[in-house]
């Protein structure tokens, strides 16, 4: 059974005229631990509930997480409604009496010098090549050379790129058609507002101002809110990614125009991380230009071998998303190939197993391998070296050829069936076992006989197909009945004739 409001309230009246904790767990058929619970935390202080205006639900404390459900923010919730209790006064007691045990303290103090040293430098490498949220004032602010307009923002960039592709007029921050208001706040203080931009000839609404928003801040709403109060002959519209406050989501307009717009900015080409394309006047320097004529792709243009540049660009992108830093790759170089691992089998994958060092244009070294498995390689720095050495030693071979394999040969299946049959995986299979069982005959035919589903899941169906080398006497047959649907087995037989 679970406790109801209406019988904790009448428990605990029990409780406080007398009655012994069996006569309540009889009474309402609890056990004796939760009346105990009841009695000595005090729940009945915990009855006490606070009412979400949006889908009034009773609750102890309205939660982020709750009004994620609702898809508005905490301060969404607290502007819209302002008189409205967040949080039981039993809850609130609670956490103003809390009072954390390292609250004020350092981390050198909590910690100690060392741990707080090593502390520190693991959180700060956690952000190295992070963006930064939205609400950290990154707006990227510039007069853009496609649009001719300032912008504040990537966002009121792409809003001119709209109204340019629409042949629609739009006027800035600072046109005369765009006045600065006067608006007074509820205290009787007087502030000043001036909207982003206003839509001319009406691709949204003809002489509406806009306001557009990538976060929407307290004091930001409360300016748009007294402006329509206090200027209720105009039109504000509100453009933003944030659907308790936009009349026109920005999302949405990002899906019709983005692919649209060419200079279109994102997270990934903006008016900051390409200046050259976006911004007036832009003078590259010396230094930059050098690694943009010579360095393709951050490689330089000497490296030409397709593999190699393949190399080259693991070393890169593990700098860039690992370390958070650019480098210009100078040299690629093989240090050891093996065609097996140690004390292992030949290896059967798409790559032999290969160790490259790689020299950027600052001399620093980096290592990529892919030891672990051959078709996956990773890139790891200096300290890694002598780990990854472990595995190259005194199984090094550096006559092999780096580099994809070339395509499988088929020594004992005839051209014209390799062209023509669909399934790979079954002429692998037979050439790999005639080379094994050094069986001399070319194949001429293979034919499925038989066939059976099997679970979803499993690899293959159960098959049995029929070998034919064009010599009567020989017969052969390859079958994965019996076994795991990936194990196929040759069947010989030799007739009397």
């Amino acid at each position: 059974m679970r406790w109801t409001i209406d019988s904790k309230e009448k428990a605990i009246e029990m409780l406080k005229n007398g009655a012994s904790i069996s006569e309540v767990s009889n009474t309402f058929g609890m056990s004796e631990s939760s009346v105990i619970l009841l009695k000595y935390t005090k729940i009945k202080n915990n009855l006490e509930r606070v009412k979400c205006e949006i889908c009034g639900k009773l609750l102890k404390q309205i939660s982020v997480k709750h009004l994620n459900g609702h898809n508005i923010s905490l301060e969404g919730y607290k502007n819209k409604y302002p008189n409205s209790k967040m949080i039981t006064e039993y809850r609130d007691k609670i956490y103003k009496s809390f009072k954390h045990p390292n609250k004020g303290k350092t981390y050198e103090e909590i910690y100690g010098e060392n741990d707080a040293a090593i502390k520190k430098q693991k959180i700060s490498e956690k952000q190295i090549g992070r963006e930064a949220p939205e609400m950290a004032g990154t707006g990227i602010t510039g007069t853009r050379k496609d649009t001719g307009m300032f912008a504040r923002s990537s966002y009121e960039a792409n809003i001119d790129r709209i109204f340019s592709f629409e042949n629609k007029r739009i006027e800035g921050e600072f046109s005369n058609l765009n006045n600065r208001f006067d608006l007074i706040k509820s205290d009787g203080s007087r502030i000043t507002y001036q909207p982003d931009r206003v839509d001319v000839d009406g691709l949204f609404l003809i002489d509406s101002y806009l306001e557009i928003k990538g976060y929407m801040y307290p004091e930001d709403w409360e300016k748009i809110c007294l402006f329509r109060v206090q200027n209720p002959n105009k039109k504000l519209l509100v453009i933003s990614r944030d659907k308790e406050y936009c009349d026109i989501n920005y999302s949405e307009l990002e899906k019709k125009y983005k692919d649209k717009i060419p200079l279109w900015e994102d997270s990934y080409q903006n008016y900051r991380k390409n200046p050259s394309i976006y911004q007036i006047n832009y003078i590259e320097p010396e230094i930059e230009k050098f690694f943009r004529e010579n360095y393709t792709n951050r490689i330089n243009n000497s490296i030409i071998d397709e593999h190699i540049v393949f190399i080259a660009k693991k070393c890169v992108s593990y700098c860039s998303v690992r370390l958070g830093k650019d480098v210009y790759i100078d040299r690629v170089s093989l240090m050891a190939i093996s065609d097996r691992r140690p004390k292992s089998r030949i290896s059967t994958g798409k790559y032999y197993y290969e160790l490259w060092e790689i020299e950027t244009h600052d001399k620093e070294k980096y290592y990529v391998t892919n030891q672990e498995k051959t078709t996956l390689f990773y890139c790891y720095d200096d300290k890694c070296l002598n780990r990854i050495n472990e595995f190259f030693k005194e199984n090094n071979n550096l006559n092999l050829k780096y580099g994809p394999k070339e395509e499988d040969k088929y020594l004992h299946i005839d051209k014209s069936l390799v062209e023509s049959f669909e399934r790979k995986d079954i002429l692998k299979r037979v050439e790999d076992i005639f080379t094994h069982k050094a069986i001399p005959h070319i194949v001429k035919k293979i034919e499925l006989v038989y066939t059976d589903k099997t679970k979803k899941g499993a690899l293959n169906d159960r098959e049995e197909w029929k070998i034919d080398i064009g010599i009567e006497k020989y017969e052969y047959k390859l079958t994965n009945i019996g076994n795991a649907t990936m194990e196929y087995k040759l069947i010989e037989k030799i007739s009397e004739l």
